[in-house]
């Protein structure tokens, strides 16, 4: 049961101060008064609301924690240029927060959405839900802190509508994710949030970047393979493991049944300490003697559905090159762009759709 009046006073002390150096232009709605263009890119630091918000802030708490819990971006193993590693919702210490509280107030974001209707019909499109399942939806989310810089797909009040544009969230930010770990509502501002659209060509960056920005450093989340009960995140003021149950805002946290191979201090975008779940990390020994393992499972699944099968990236993967052939393969014609009204063309429908395309999930895709 939420219960948002129960706060740790030495916890929100301790997660108070917003990451440094937080002035920018740009915010939840994408920092202008047009409709943002397909191939920009923007930046938007943890703390603020933005220029469309859908509502005001219901943060309660936000940090990138203590400095033990983060590492410099100098020690970290830095992914090229272009890059943004993809990780589940489910990856371990992905998310941080404080034992008790909640990261943002849910109950008065209901309130905010629900006491305009227009604005609440909105805010559901931008989501992918149904107009009168916002509360539901809601108190559904798990509030949480990114523990890194993140890919997503914000979505801007304009003019009655959620607005999409494309934006890095700044590590720090306080969100609510869902049952598969994805982000779906920016406390800041109340904005919707989808999984991030990548973009063909050059890319113009918005907004001032964040000191110890780097974009190898920016991770894409995706959803977990299946529900989870609850998250193992980082306890931002111990910096400790701990486990917040899905659709809780702290009122049942816990330990992990399970602690990860890694400590809570590990810098959750280094792909040589931190892998997915069911990943194992290779071992330190180089005299230790590598055990025989299956046959490699291809990456192309089918769905149950039947539908086209998808690629699914894991952390540190590149695209593997084409195998020789003796003959040379049909050429394949150019995709054509999703039409989808105003928005320039380049905004799938669903932003969150799973892609089947190699284009679309290769890490270059992502560009910073």
């Amino acid at each position: 049961m939420r219960s948002p009046n129960r706060r740790r006073y030495a916890a929100l002390a301790a997660l108070s101060a917003l990451a440094a150096g937080a002035l920018v232009l740009s915010g939840c709605g994408g920092g202008g008064t047009s409709a943002p263009r397909a191939k920009e890119l923007f930046f938007q630091p943890a703390g603020d609301p933005g220029a469309h918000p859908f509502t005001e802030s219901t943060v309660t708490a936000t940090s990138e924690g203590p400095p033990a819990a983060r590492r410099s971006a100098r020690g970290a193993t830095a992914a090229p240029v272009g890059a943004a590693r993809a990780l589940p919702g489910s990856t371990p210490g992905l998310y941080g927060a404080a034992r008790s509280v909640s990261s943002c107030d849910v109950e008065r974001q209901i309130r905010l959405l629900t006491e305009d209707r227009t604005r609440s019909r909105a805010f559901a499109r931008g989501a992918g839900i149904g107009g009168s399942a916002v509360p539901a939806f809601l108190r559904g989310l798990t509030p949480v802190v990114l523990r890194a810089d993140a890919r997503v797909t914000g979505h801007g009040y304009r003019d009655g509508t959620a607005a999409p544009y494309q934006s890095v969230l700044q590590a720090g930010t306080a969100v609510m994710v869902d049952e598969r770990g994805l982000p779906r509502v920016r406390c800041a501002c109340g904005n919707p949030l989808r999984a991030p659209v990548p973009v063909r060509g050059a890319v113009v960056n918005r907004g001032k970047r964040w000191a110890g920005y780097a974009p190898g450093r920016v991770v894409v989340i995706n959803r977990a393979d299946t529900d989870v009960e609850g998250l193992v995140v980082v306890d931002l003021v111990d910096v400790a493991w701990m486990q917040r149950r899905t659709g809780t805002d702290g009122d049942e946290d816990g330990l992990p049944e399970v602690l990860p191979p890694y400590g809570p201090e590990a810098d959750i975008t280094d792909p040589d300490t931190v892998r997915p779940p069911g990943e194992a990390v290779p071992s330190a020994d180089p005299s230790a003697t590598p055990e025989p393992s299956a046959p490699a499972k291809p990456d192309r699944t089918p769905r149950e559905s039947g539908a086209p099968t998808r690629t699914t990236l894991r952390p540190g993967d590149t695209l593997p090159p084409e195998p020789p052939s003796e003959e040379e393969p049909p050429a394949q014609p150019e995709p054509e762009p999703v039409p989808t009204g105003d928005d320039g063309g380049m905004f799938p429908v669903e932003p969150d759709r799973e892609q089947v395309s190699d284009v679309l999930t290769g890490p270059d895709a992502y560009q910073e």
